[in-house]
């Protein structure tokens, strides 16, 4: 698994408890989807205004018929 995130902080307003559902989504579900030997990415990163969480797998990936309803 690998990790990066900026040395200085990233503050930013939003409803905790979804921003958490979100992550621990996103994490459990590249965790369970990705077989053993796989790799695990996630970054965060601030681009001006813009922040960016890449959450990256080896896994399946969704299928095409999921997506409208991600």
């Amino acid at each position: 698994m690998s990790i990066q995130v900026p040395n200085e902080s990233i503050l930013f307003s939003g409803h905790k408890g979804k921003l958490e559902q979100l992550l621990a989504n996103l994490i459990d579900n590249a965790i369970k989807f990705t077989s053993a030997g796989g790799s695990l990415s996630i970054s965060l990163k601030k681009d001006g205004t813009n922040i960016k969480l890449t959450v990256s797998d080896t896994g399946c990936g969704i299928t095409p018929a999921d997506i409208p309803f991600v």
